[in-house]
């Protein structure tokens, strides 16, 4: 086999462990984004508790300062009926008053009750959801750490195959590297073996001087169907 082909196999070996690699990091940074939206999305769920809380909260704030004017107002109506001058008419309608306000006073505790329990499940709830997100987090920060280790220690090889891809290229000539290249943009194997008369690139039937010159190693040999560069498996029979 000629030497330059032995170097284009080994390139080619090496750019198939490379796109392996460059795989593997895509993948690894996927998994690493979706831990970080997983993070997102625990964080989420109790910002939106808290929220609720906080509305639950300012509900409660507001009935009891709407119960302190209604109960203004029942005290204001009730000292006019004992101190002031008024007439048969306007004492009852003070009085009407008063029982309206008291009556609102009634239900307005009644619902004040009810949120006062909404409240308090509200507190339970989210105290509940920032242990579970915590615990989860936690989880998942270490993942997240352990997932840009495992990103660091594939980048670190695909640095040292990509050195050894650069010395590769040094030792091959020019013209032949940029055959390659161009190939190798169509085909992730720029270089295949002849199996049974055919190119095992583009599985398409080889003349016979074309597999004489690859066998008689007459230069660098392609295939006239698709370019690609052809050799001879040592292993093939008749090679």
């Amino acid at each position: 086999m000629l030497a330059e082909i032995t170097l284009l196999l080994d390139l080619q070996a090496t750019d198939v462990q490379l796109h392996e690699l460059s795989v593997r990091i895509e993948r690894l940074r996927a998994q690493r984004k979706q831990a970080e939206e997983r993070i997102v999305d625990e964080e989420s769920t109790v910002d939106r508790l808290r929220e609720r809380l906080s509305e639950l909260e300012h509900e409660s704030r507001m009935k009891n300062l709407e119960v302190d004017e209604l109960d203004t107002n029942i005290r204001r109506y009730q000292e006019r009926l004992d101190k002031g001058i008024i007439s048969f008419k306007e004492m009852e309608d003070l009085r009407a008053k008063i029982a309206s306000e008291r009556g609102r006073i009634s239900a307005m505790e009644d619902d004040a009750l009810v949120l006062m329990d909404t409240i308090e499940e509200s507190e339970r709830s989210l105290e509940r959801a920032v242990a579970d997100c915590a615990a989860k987090v936690e989880r998942l920060r270490s993942q997240i750490e352990d997932i840009s280790s495992r990103i660091a220690e594939t980048q670190a090889q695909a640095d040292g195959l990509a050195e050894e891809r650069a010395a590769l290229c040094e030792r091959v000539p020019a013209y032949l590297i940029k055959q390659y290249e161009t190939l190798h943009q169509r085909s992730s194997e720029p270089i295949v073996p002849i199996k049974n008369g055919t190119c095992s690139g583009c599985k398409l039937k080889l003349s016979g001087s074309t597999i004489e010159r690859v066998r008689g190693g007459m230069g660098i040999v392609t295939c006239e169907h698709c370019s690609r560069i052809l050799y001879v498996d040592e292993f093939e029979p008749g090679a």
